[in-house]
């Protein structure tokens, strides 16, 4: 067996070179990367919120839907598609529970204009989310050529 023989890393003038990093470049490393995490996170959570909000309410108005189609009227609550309002024609609880919005507030059912939202009240939700912003979280849950009249609709 032969021994090995271990040439040192040699560096411009032949003096040996240091692999690693100092301190000073390990701390430049960590606050650029906390400099990273604190513009990157944020708005990812933001539409992280903003998805799971979206989906809750296309679920409510897919329950509603279903609700609808069983008793041949919509619910007057959201607590109607959890516990049975003694209407005929109810089959099952069609929630499991209301969800809470991702602000940790409550979704409205707005029966006058046929929409499932975020509500105006709710003072968690970033304005432009709720009814009647810019950037509206809601579902219409009218079936047919009707809904389309309510899709603008904030009252």
């Amino acid at each position: 067996m032969k021994s090995q023989t271990w040439i040192p890393i040699l560096g411009k003038a032949g003096t040996q070179t240091e692999a690693g990093m100092t301190l000073v470049q390990f701390l430049i490393l960590v606050a650029v990367t906390a400099v990273f995490a604190v513009l990157c996170i944020p708005p990812w959570l933001e539409d992280r919120r903003v998805s799971q909000a979206d989906v809750d309410v296309e679920v409510i108005a897919e329950a509603i839907q279903k609700y609808h189609k069983h008793t041949n009227q919509y619910p007057k609550t959201l607590l109607d598609l959890v516990e049975n309002p003694g209407i005929e024609g109810w089959r099952y609880p069609y929630l499991e529970q209301v969800p809470q919005t991702p602000w940790r507030g409550e979704y409205d059912l707005l029966p006058e204009i046929y929409k499932v939202c975020v509500g105006k009240d709710n003072t968690n939700v970033p304005g432009k989310y709720r009814l009647g912003g810019i950037s509206e979280i809601s579902r219409v849950y009218l079936e047919g050529k009707e809904a389309i009249r309510y899709w603008w609709r904030t009252e």
